[in-house]
């Protein structure tokens, strides 16, 4: 009895090292990957654009830990949808050659989360938690050029710590920590193969969270996609993205170290634009497999949406 009942104090810190042991706290940048794919590097015309979309990420993380001589098996697993609303505003009017916009994106979402520890033959020790809750307010200013089939846009963008959030193993849907990540994306599409070429690269630096004074590192990501337009306004191919992060954590709240995670990950894509009533509508969706995940979530990602201008 001594014995399950120590098994069970245990286990209680080791699921609490679960759910920190993951590089960028919570396991999540505040950037989101897989966000920039075809199309990455246009800036479009001057108007009003209205984007709607969803997505789901499914994922794991593992890792044993050793107390004493208890060698117990750790994991958790987490899924989540999340659904935003985006609205861009690019003005008639030029800006060192190029076209402005600003941005701004909402999103909402629900998680679930279920962590557990085993050491046969005891039995597991399991917890839960679920919710749905408002995200992280992105706010992004864009300037992009574009020469023949060639176009680029540097960008930089804010994320406000405005989503749900309580400190603890919790539904948590906000991150509680300010992000600026900056970058540039290009687009280029050769007219005889009709390939497309498109790529995206940022630094995002991370604030601290001040709710558990937890620093993350700075984070790089790479994303990239290539394909075809096999037919008018249709384009499938590939993306894919990189994600290395560049410092470690550090503050009271990184308890297990400075942690440096980093994941991979590539799938099938696809956009297609058209006209609706005269109306430009832009449709994309893609799923991405996650590999080669270190000290982070890897898992599967699925994401659609679809874009009107007024």
């Amino acid at each position: 009895m001594r014995t399950r009942s120590a098994f069970a104090v245990i286990a209680v810190f080791a699921l609490s090292g679960v759910s920190s042991a993951r590089a960028d706290e919570a396991g999540f940048s505040s950037y989101g990957l897989g966000g920039s794919a075809f199309g990455a590097g246009v800036t479009p015309p001057p108007g009003t654009y209205l984007t709607v979309g969803s997505g789901f990420y499914s994922g794991k993380i593992g890792r044993a830990v050793t107390l004493g001589n208890v060698t117990l098996n750790a994991g958790a697993r987490v899924d989540f949808f999340q659904a935003f609303i985006n609205g861009l505003y690019v003005p008639d009017r030029k800006i060192l050659g190029g076209n402005f916009g600003l941005a701004v994106t909402i999103p909402t979402g629900h998680i679930s989360m279920r962590a557990n520890v085993s050491a046969p033959p005891l039995p597991p020790v399991e917890r839960e938690t679920a919710g749905w809750g408002l995200g992280d307010i992105t706010t992004r200013a864009q300037l992009g050029w574009q020469s023949g089939e060639f176009a680029h846009t540097a960008y930089v963008q804010v994320v406000a710590p405005s989503g749900r959030y309580e400190v603890g193993f919790k539904p948590d849907i906000g991150l509680n920590r300010p992000g600026i990540d900056t970058g540039w994306s290009f687009t280029w599409t050769e007219k005889t193969s009709k390939l497309q070429f498109n790529g995206t690269v940022g630094v995002t630096f991370n604030f601290e969270n001040t709710a558990t004074d937890y620093q993350s590192g700075t984070d790089f990501h790479f994303e990239w996609a290539i394909g075809r337009e096999v037919c008018t306004g249709l384009v499938i191919g590939v993306a894919g993205y990189d994600y290395r992060q560049l410092t470690g954590d550090s503050g009271t709240g990184a308890v297990l170290g400075p942690f440096e995670g980093s994941v991979d990950a590539i799938g099938p894509a696809l956009t297609y634009t058209t006209l609706v009533d005269k109306t430009p509508v832009i449709l994309s969706a893609r799923f991405y497999q996650e590999f080669n995940a270190d000290k982070r979530w890897e898992g599967n990602s699925t994401m659609v949406s679809g874009t009107v201008k007024f």
